[in-house]
């Protein structure tokens, strides 16, 4: 397969065909381009000079003619020059027999490939391509199914092509283009597709009748193959990310278990909900006894008022060293917090 840029018949833009295609689209103005037809695009920095003045032309042919006018052993001495050169010294008399010395080689000139692409252009050309998922399309025809499995066919394995030229550094731009290659593959998730052949009567009622249009083997192994090299290279965009998470929350673990035991204890006690239920225990065993309630057990609320106002008590106290004495504790605490998310996200990120 091969992509060569020809020229829209309407706009003039550079447009990318692919010589396996009959045809594209404009990526401009959406006009057809068969590939029979087109004219290759030749931007216009390679058009060719202008022509010579016909008094350059005259001047040139006249001196070519008297060049060849020389005799074949003729030397050429110190003494003789062509016109307008100027003279050679007596030590640089050389003969017709005699050759120059080697000259340095001179460099060839690169070769012209294809026009190196930014990220952001790649990833545009795929856009601009997108074709429209199967659970918005209606086929009327096997050609039209057939269509639309060369067009997608084609648009994988040119993404495919394009991620190879991209410069992976650009970690945002890459991954948005193999998510957007992925679904491609996805969309053409089943073996055969249907298309409306036609319709017929029964019962008083229209029904629609449906073929069904085999997509061939070899376009299923490109996707699958396709989208299987996609998954890989967009998960290695997250497998370090998820090591060097977790490495940094297993340091930040170990720091958190060398603190001091009270401090580890203020992190688990002094916690909101711990507040809330000490003060609720405190006021099942008071609110009772301060309504002087009918049948009114000392026995058991006054126990329960005593040992959730002790409970109570004992929070906000520990509460407040925690907030005096845990300031690097709780930076460790909340970077432990915040470095298992990371990690958390980049894995769910990971498709399968």
């Amino acid at each position: 397969m091969a992509i060569f840029t020809v020229r829209c018949p309407d706009c003039g833009s550079p447009t990318e065909l692919n010589d396996e295609k009959e045809f594209g689209f404009c990526t401009e103005c959406g006009k057809r381009i068969n590939r029979e037809d087109a004219e290759l695009y030749v931007p216009e920095e390679t058009a060719e000079p202008p022509a010579l003045p016909a008094e350059a032309e005259i001047n040139a042919e006249a001196a070519f003619a008297e060049v060849a006018a020389q005799p074949a052993d003729a030397e050429i001495t110190a003494g003789e020059t062509f016109p307008g050169a100027p003279a050679l010294s007596a030590e640089m008399e050389i003969s017709a027999d005699e050759t120059l010395p080697d000259a340095p080689a001179f460099p060839a000139e690169p070769e012209t490939g294809a026009e190196t692409k930014t990220n952001g252009e790649h990833l545009n050309a795929l856009i601009m391509r997108q074709p429209q998922p199967l659970d918005s399309v209606v086929f009327h025809s096997s050609d039209e199914c057939g269509a639309y499995v060369t067009e997608l066919h084609g648009l994988v394995l040119d993404a495919a092509a394009r991620y190879a030229q991209m410069n992976h550094a650009e970690e945002a731009t890459c991954l948005d283009f193999l998510e957007r290659g992925i679904g491609y593959c996805e969309m053409l998730d089943t073996k055969r597709l249907r298309f409306l052949a036609g319709t017929h009567e029964e019962n008083g009622k229209t029904v629609e009748d449906y073929g069904s249009f085999p997509v061939s083997k070899d376009v299923l192994r490109d996707l699958k193959q396709t989208r299987e090299q996609s998954v890989e290279a967009y998960n290695d965009f997250f497998r370090p990310k998820i090591a060097a998470a977790k490495a940094t929350l297993d340091e930040t673990k170990e720091k958190i278990r060398q603190l001091p035991g009270s401090l580890r204890f203020y992190h688990s006690f002094c916690t909101p909900l711990m507040g809330i239920l000490t003060a609720a225990l405190f006021a099942i065993g008071l609110v009772p006894i301060l309504m002087k309630l009918p049948k009114l057990d000392l026995r058991v609320n006054i126990p329960i008022a005593v040992v959730g106002g002790a409970l109570f008590i004992a929070w906000v106290v520990c509460t407040v060293l925690w907030i005096i004495k845990g300031g690097s504790a709780r930076q460790l605490y909340k970077a432990a917090e915040r470095q298992a998310g990371e990690a958390r996200t980049y894995r769910s990120k990971l498709k399968s």
